[in-house]
C-alpha cells in the first residue's frame, strides 16, 4: 500500500512535469505504463500490432495536446481510460478496413520435446480460456481483463469503464459465475495461473 502511494505521487509529479514539456518525465511515464497498457490492450484486442499502434498514437496525441491537458493525481486511471477509448477507436477503424491479424506464440528455450509439449499445452489452455471468455459479454471480458490481468482495483475499473463501483462488483461476479458454470475445473486452473 505504501509503495502504491509512493508510485502514485511520483506519477503525479511526472505528469505535471510532462505537462510543462519535460521530455524525460514523459519518457518515464511511457516506459512505466507501456507494459501494463500493452498487456491490457492485447488481452482486450488479441492483436499485438493493433495494441502497439494504439499505445503509440495515444502517447503521440498526449504529447501533442499536452497544453490542453490538466494535472491529475490519478495518472494510472487516466492513462487506462484514455487508452481504452483510443484502443476501441483504433479497433473500429481496423475493423472497417478488415485488417485482422493473428498472434505469434513465443517459444521458451528448452529441449525440443518440452517446447512442443509446452506449446501444445499453452495453445490448448489459451484456446480454452478464449472459449470461456467468448461466453462473456464484451463488458464482462473487459472487466475480467482489468481486474485479473491488469490487477486494477474495483474502483479503478469503475472509473475506467464509467460505471458505479457496485456495478463493477456485480459485473465481475456474474462473469466469474458464467465462466465457473461453463467449466468448473478449467476455471480453477485459470484462477490459479492468474494469481
Amino acid at each position: 500500500m505504501n509503495q502504491e502511494l509512493t508510485d502514485t505521487t511520483a506519477d503525479a509529479n511526472r505528469w505535471e512535469l510532462f505537462l510543462q514539456g519535460n521530455e524525460p518525465a514523459f519518457e518515464q511515464l511511457y516506459r512505466r505504463y507501456y507494459p501494463v497498457l500493452f498487456n491490457y490492450g492485447y488481452r482486450v484486442s488479441a492483436d499485438q500490432d493493433l495494441t502497439r499502434e494504439a499505445i503509440q498514437h495515444l502517447f503521440v496525441k498526449l504529447w501533442t495536446n499536452r497544453a490542453g491537458l490538466s494535472a491529475t493525481p490519478h495518472v494510472k486511471q487516466y492513462l487506462f481510460k484514455a487508452f481504452r477509448n483510443h484502443l476501441f477507436a483504433v479497433q473500429e477503424r481496423h475493423r472497417k478496413q478488415n485488417e485482422m491479424r493473428e498472434d505469434d506464440i513465443a517459444l521458451v528455450q528448452d529441449s525440443r520435446e518440452e517446447k512442443i509439449i509446452r506449446l501444445e499445452t499453452a495453445h490448448h489452455n489459451a484456446q480454452r480460456l478464449q472459449e470461456l471468455l467468448s461466453t462473456l459479454t464484451p463488458r464482462q471480458r473487459e472487466a475480467i481483463q482489468l481486474r485479473f490481468f491488469s490487477n486494477l482495483s474495483y474502483e479503478e475499473i469503475a472509473n475506467i469503464m464509467d460505471m458505479q463501483v457496485g456495478g463493477t462488483y456485480k459485473l465481475i461476479y456474474r462473469a466469474l459465475e458464467r465462466m465457473r458454470e461453463s467449466t468448473p475445473i478449467f476455471f480453477m486452473i485459470c484462477c490459479w495461473f492468474c494469481h
